[in-house]
């Protein structure tokens, strides 16, 4: 069985034996916290940002100023709460076995890494990347992704754990 968890562990994916039972609890426990944060940070992004592309934002907020704020708002979001998918991605890049976090991190990181460029340097970017005079940014589709992924895991930690509860339950009948 150790070769199996072990081969499953190389692809990127977790694998639970009766012994994980309790990690998978801490693992659920963390990923929730990170979710709950994703989510709070991300609201106010995904407002900030389509408020700036529908031209309602509050007067004073320039091209600048939204650039900043959303840098604000999706550094914690993608570098803290998107943490493990990341390290999931980057383990799948280095062992070659490319899965769903192979994708997930290279489109976070890209539409992150170029919000992020874009912002501290926007005279880079070239005009045909510009709507309006202003520099396109895509720090709220990074922080959704993260989210909306993260989401996800819990949901699917919380089925796992009932699939196994249940299974357990059968044997011990």
């Amino acid at each position: 069985i150790a070769d199996l968890v072990g081969a499953v562990e190389a692809a990127g994916y977790a694998a639970t034996v009766e012994a994980r039972a309790d990690a998978d609890e801490g693992r659920a426990r963390t990923l929730r916290r990170r979710l709950v944060v994703a989510a709070a940070l991300s609201a106010p992004l995904v407002a900030l940002a389509m408020g700036a592309m529908a031209g309602w934002l509050a007067q004073g907020l320039t091209g600048n100023t939204v650039g900043w704020l959303q840098l604000a708002l999706a550094t914690p979001v993608v570098l803290w709460c998107g943490w493990p998918l990341l390290q999931r991605g980057a383990r799948s890049l280095v062992t070659r076995n490319l899965n769903m976090f192979t994708l997930i991190g290279l489109g976070v990181m890209v539409a992150y890494g170029y919000s992020v460029v874009a912002t501290l340097a926007p005279q880079v970017v070239p005009h045909a990347f510009r709507h309006g005079g202003q520099t396109a940014l895509y720090f709220e589709s990074a922080a959704m992704i993260v989210t909306l992924v993260l989401l996800g895991q819990v949901l699917e930690l919380r089925a796992r754990g009932r699939t196994g509860a249940a299974l357990r339950a059968l044997l011990d009948l």
